[in-house]
């Protein structure tokens, strides 16, 4: 095994397992892709039906984008369709997180949007997170039915099912992920309360946006900050 799919599946496997400990899966469920540094048509993927706990670098394997298997003792995630096509049509995403966190399923039942209401939100996702129309698992569907939600958004609500997050590399999309279940429990939590959910103010939604954008290779810069000035109503 190449140093380099070395490196690449031992990151897959520490971040298959922060998955588990902040409770953004349960048992197998969920799954990463990442792209081999180097290999831009090959991916590092969690294997289907394995428990977290027992991964081991060689459980993960190594993909192309038209889901053949390279290299890897398991069988890559049932889901493979939804990563190789997003990364064969998006060459800027270097990595996919699939999640069924408790608060992110309750969104994707319900079919809600998740507006910009938190700042850490929106430079996580660059805006609100839309929920996706159902897509029959394990197939292009999955791909083909988030493509639309994910047009300049870090993640989306895969309708009945859970959220997909992307990045240009694990740490984002993995971040990505965690501030989008987090900020869903403050969105529900807040719906529970029978207030109205109140969301940040455009131009500080477009600023803070522009850092997310800015992950992406060949982005541009991000926007000068606004001057600062009071948002009335927005004060209790």
């Amino acid at each position: 095994m190449s140093t380099k799919w070395l490196d690449t599946r031992q990151k897959v496997v520490a971040y298959a397992r922060k998955l588990q400990a902040e409770r953004l899966v349960y048992s197998t469920a969920g799954n990463i892709s990442l792209r081999v540094p180097g290999e831009p048509g090959l991916l590092a993927v969690t294997p289907t039906s394995t428990q977290y706990d027992f991964l081991e670098p060689e459980d993960i394997a190594i993909i192309d984008l038209d889901g053949n298997v390279v290299d890897g003792r398991r069988a890559p995630t049932s889901e493979t369709p939804m990563h190789t096509l997003i990364c064969k049509r998006r060459p800027e995403v270097g990595a996919i997180v699939h999640t069924h966190g408790k608060a992110v399923m309750t969104m994707a039942n319900l079919g809600w949007t998740l507006p910009p209401i938190l700042t850490g939100l929106v430079e996580a996702t660059g805006g609100p997170v839309y929920t996706s129309p159902y897509s029959q698992p394990e197939t292009d569907q999955m791909a083909d039915f988030t493509a639309e939600a994910l047009e300049d958004r870090g993640a989306t609500f895969m309708r009945f099912h859970g959220l997909i997050a992307i990045g240009a590399d694990l740490e984002h999309a993995f971040h990505t992920a965690s501030v989008v279940e987090g900020a869903c429990e403050v969105f529900l939590t807040i719906k529970q309360l029978g207030v109205d959910v109140e969301e940040l103010p455009q131009e500080q939604v477009d600023w803070i946006a522009s850092y997310w954008r800015a992950q992406f290779p060949g982005a541009p810069e991000p926007l000068p900050a606004p001057e600062p000035k009071p948002y009335p109503g927005l004060v209790r």
